[in-house]
């Protein structure tokens, strides 16, 4: 791979660099007594120097920098369990994680992309959802793009970013889902290998799923920051995201890829700090209007970073930086015992998988 195939991804991993070593983005610093230096004038540069003066406060890059690495939710299931909060109708959450990892863009199709596909103002992101810490349990593998044409239909400025969501073809899938221990380290290259020898279409779009990233927080969708502030308010300058179509007539209408030939009706909310992210994803019966997935109270799956990326000394390989000790069980068997996994599952009451398998049979008796 050429050097400068991963431009985009060798800066979101200098611009993290800088950032454990000054803090300066309250992310936390990997170690401690680390020297406190500013680093928006270095940050500056690096901007500049890959997305050109002009583009420098436009959201694309401080989406691809903060939309990345590992987050999990364990915390906010925990403090669930020791309230008597269980998945489903008692209002409590699922266990899960969510690994980002950012793609190079060049061996994509052009066609996934509405836009002319240039590193200034397009990236790509492959998303693997996984239940209870272990990441052989995915419940949605995604391939994001994301785009920002940055001018509005005035001619103005438009800081914003389009999300499109794809699913991968069966045979990639397996092959992803096959490493899904590795998949920080491999999954690029056998995305890239795939595409390469494949001669079929390796993604299909989910229609009309467009995902709309912006600095403002929509009064009604967004109502959730105001409700619910566990998090605390450390946590400064988020960027906000709606699924755009379909909000009015209860969501998007899919099929279900969990019980095919049933349709659903999806709707989504996200938003995105430096050290967290808040998803606010729900599927309801198309007919019945009944509660498929989501949280049963509208509370937020409020999921905190556990670690982020950055490029190996070779720049052809990612690698882990580990933010939060306390969760770094989470991103599966090569950073835990046997023994920290079951007091840790014990903790929540088990398995949140078999739970809920529990509960939803329960509720259809």
């Amino acid at each position: 791979m050429a050097f400068r195939r991963f431009t985009s991804a060798a800066l979101i991993s200098c611009l993290l660099n800088v950032s454990h070593l000054t803090n300066g983005f309250n992310m936390g610093s990997v170690r401690k007594n680390r020297i406190t230096l500013k680093p928006s004038s270095i940050l500056q540069m690096q901007l500049e120097n890959e997305y050109g003066a002009s583009n420098v406060n436009t959201l694309l890059p401080t989406l691809l920098y903060r939309f990345q690495g590992d987050f999990d939710n364990y915390e906010q299931v925990l403090s669930d369990r020791q309230k008597e909060k269980f998945p489903r109708e008692s209002g409590g959450h699922e266990h899960f994680h969510v690994t980002l990892i950012p793609l190079p863009i060049d061996f994509l199709p052009d066609a996934l992309y509405p836009i002319e596909k240039k590193e200034s103002s397009c990236g790509a992101v492959v998303a693997a959802y996984y239940f209870d810490g272990m990441p052989n349990r995915i419940f949605r593998l995604r391939v994001y793009t994301m785009y920002s044409e940055n001018v509005d239909k005035e001619g103005g400025i438009a800081d914003e970013v389009n999300m499109k969501l794809f699913t991968v073809d069966p045979v990639l899938e397996e092959k992803l889902r096959q490493e899904s221990e590795n998949a920080v380290q491999k999954w690029p290259s056998l995305i890239e290998q795939h595409v390469s020898q494949a001669n079929i279409n390796n993604f299909q779009e989910l229609d009309r799923c467009d995902i709309k990233w912006s600095r403002k927080a929509d009064t009604i969708r967004h109502s959730y920051l105001t409700k619910y502030t566990s998090l605390g308010r450390e946590h400064k300058h988020p960027i906000h995201a709606i699924m755009m179509n379909d909000h009015a007539e209860g969501g998007v209408l899919l099929e279900s890829q969990m019980m095919p030939g049933s349709m659903i009706r999806i709707q989504d909310e996200l938003s995105l700090w430096e050290d967290a992210l808040w998803i606010n994803d729900r599927g309801h019966d198309a007919e019945s209007k009944a509660m498929i997935y989501g949280n049963w109270d509208g509370v937020p799956y409020q999921m905190k970073r556990v670690a982020s990326l950055k490029l190996n000394d070779s720049h052809y390989v990612y690698e882990r930086t580990v933010i939060d000790d306390n969760l770094s069980w989470t991103m599966g068997s090569n950073f835990r015992t046997a023994e920290v996994y079951e007091a840790k599952m014990n903790a929540i009451g088990g398995s949140t998988t078999k739970m809920n398998q529990k509960r939803q049979t329960r509720s259809q008796e």
